[in-house]
């Protein structure tokens, strides 16, 4: 039976194994947090014991009892983090777990963040969290693309998650007790910069784009699809019947595959600017090739062409500079601004919830107005949904009620305050003073009545100066109608005579 122990603010966990009672720490401290960490971990050791599973060396590598209890193995059955991390890689990419491209840029974070420090040539059971913090500490040291700058919060917390994906796998295997890099935090990242173009700006750059280019970024600025996801666009993935774009494949550095995840396979509704374009744009590739979008030879464009087109026009319709990825937020803000629906734009951006649209796109969204009920009140009334004719009776009550009562609260509330809080009042009667006005004024409820406040004030401030009072009856008759005399008398206080 394995329990949890506290030695003088560390947690460990307690079993027997071999007739042996095995103590272990765990390297967490004492608190409510780490106590359900650790008991998530005592659970797992209590079903291994049972089952003939438990792995002493893969669970506490760096024990002092594995030679105690005969189970200590050789320091080469765990492989270093470079060796276990590219294996890990080449195995993803054989299954299929990851794509050509993602396998790659592992890769390059890996070389270039991971193995250029000490820590890459660490067995995975010598690396802790503190090795990791370390290698943090010299990322955001680690100079930039940019000259003069250093390595972005983004890209560091991409090698984190990396080395976080390798671990537990390192975890499952039994090569590490616990992984480390649970216990590192991610860096703050700052929002994505959403900085579209304005209308104005996209009529100045299409007006110096010709031929395909004017198509190009036409397609990508008023139907959203990613600069991959265009450059894999066929023939039959256009419907001029339908009016729709199919997305089924994107095309990168490493060819033709599936779009990025599998909300991106999707059908985009074309604008008329776009459905003009495409139109143009295949009359004018005719035969030459199965591509919408291709180069001379009839091959499909590169990502590195359409860029530089980006960047060349924006400098020939003098427009700030910005990445050719904003074309794809200036068709989300365009929809969100026109008042469409998050979740139709989400399903034309190809987003599994709208949850992405309103991170990145909240202050685009269109305020709903009064012209939206309007807009259900006239559906409503084509449906036969009518309204009876109102009768006169409530027809009055509708055009007597003070519509500014609401707003004397305010000042219903200062009167009310000011009678509590007078000086001239004894401290023991304050409260009950002031619980008097409130209710009596209807400010805990009810509206207000701005002038029953001013009354009141006017009957507290004359028992302040001991004159003779009102009668509970006539008090009610001043304040008002609907509130009985023995509601003054049971809150009278000894005021009212």
């Amino acid at each position: 039976m394995a329990r949890l122990e506290s030695d003088h603010g560390r947690l460990l966990v307690s079993f027997q194994l071999q007739g042996n009672r095995c103590r272990e720490y765990v390297g967490l401290g004492d608190t409510r947090d780490n106590r359900r960490a650790a008991l998530r971990l005592l659970r797992e050791i209590e079903l291994e014991l049972a089952t003939g599973q438990f792995d002493y060396a893969a669970r506490f590598p760096r024990s002092k009892n594995l030679e105690r209890l005969g189970l200590a193995t050789s320091a080469g059955a765990v492989p270093t983090l470079a060796e276990f991390g590219r294996e890990w890689i080449e195995e993803r990419r054989a299954a299929g777990g990851i794509t050509d491209a993602t396998a790659y840029d592992y890769q390059l974070i890996l070389a270039a963040h991971v193995l250029r420090s000490d820590i890459g040539d660490k067995r995975l059971d010598e690396i802790h969290d503190g090795h990791l913090n370390a290698l943090i500490g010299t990322l955001r040291t680690k100079p930039g693309v940019h000259k003069g700058s250093t390595l972005g919060p983004r890209r560091i917390n991409m090698a984190r998650g990396l080395l976080h994906a390798i671990f537990v796998t390192a975890q499952r295997r039994k090569l590490v007790a616990e992984n480390p890099v649970a216990y590192v935090e991610k860096l703050r990242e700052r929002k994505s910069n959403v900085d579209p173009l304005t209308l104005e700006e996209v009529r100045a750059l299409l007006s110096v784009a010709k031929a395909q280019e004017h198509a190009i970024f036409t397609v990508l600025i008023f139907a959203g699809l990613r600069p991959s996801e265009l450059l894999a666009l066929r023939r039959q993935d256009i419907n001029f019947d339908r009016s729709v774009i199919i997305v089924a494949r994107n095309l990168t550095r490493f060819g033709e595959g599936l779009p990025k995840t599998s909300y991106s396979e999707r059908e985009v509704d074309m604008l008329a600017p776009v459905r003009a374009a495409l139109a143009e744009q295949q009359a004018r590739i005719g035969l030459k090739s199965t591509f919408v979008f291709c180069n001379r030879r009839g091959d499909p464009l590169s990502l590195k062409e359409v860029r530089g087109a980006w960047f060349r026009l924006l400098r020939i319709a003098r427009l700030r500079e910005r990445p050719l990825y904003q074309c794809r937020h200036s068709y989300a803000t365009l929809l969100l601004s026109e008042g469409l629906n998050p979740l139709y734009v989400a399903h034309q951006m190809g987003h599994s919830t709208v949850a992405m649209i309103v991170r990145h796109y909240a202050r685009w969204t269109r305020k709903p107005d009064r012209s939206d009920t309007a807009r259900v009140e006239r559906s409503l009334a084509a449906a036969g949904f009518v309204p009876p004719k109102m009768p006169e009776i409530c027809q009055k009550m509708v055009d007597s009620t003070p519509s500014a009562r609401h707003d004397d609260r305010a000042e219903v509330r200062a009167i009310a305050r000011k009678i509590g809080n007078a000086e001239r009042w004894p401290s023991g009667r304050r409260h009950q003073i002031a619980n008097l006005a409130y209710w009596a004024t209807g400010t805990e409820g009810s509206n207000p009545s701005l002038s029953a406040s001013r009354q009141l004030y006017a009957i507290v401030g004359a028992a302040s100066r001991r004159r003779p009072l009102l009668s509970p009856a006539h008090m009610a008759g001043v304040v008002g109608c609907s509130l009985a005399p023995s509601l003054f008398t049971k809150h009278r206080a000894g005021f009212v005579c």
